[in-house]
């Protein structure tokens, strides 16, 4: 779950109207999650809002790639960071 720190910020309210279908549902999987229809509804906001930001203005895609003193090959990866053998 996505975590935010909103403590300082104001907060919103949105509300929307679904089908009956689809609030039952919304429920019954938020309480198979012990969550109530709030805090889903935050999550499904989070998780949309998020994947549906233009990336091409994340910092981290604009990385330069950097020069290690050691060579290591693409399938050693794993073994060299986690020390395996």
């Amino acid at each position: 779950m996505l975590e935010w720190n909103v403590s300082t910020k104001r907060k919103k309210v949105v509300q929307t109207e679904i089908e009956q279908d689809d609030y039952d549902t919304l429920q019954s999987l938020a309480r198979s999650k012990n969550m109530t229809i709030k805090d889903v509804a935050k999550e499904a906001l989070r998780l949309w809002t998020a994947s549906a930001l233009d990336l091409n203005k994340d910092p981290l895609f604009k990385l330069k790639p950097v020069e290690f003193k050691v060579k290591v090959r693409s399938d050693e990866i794993e073994a060299f960071l986690y020390k395996r053998k």
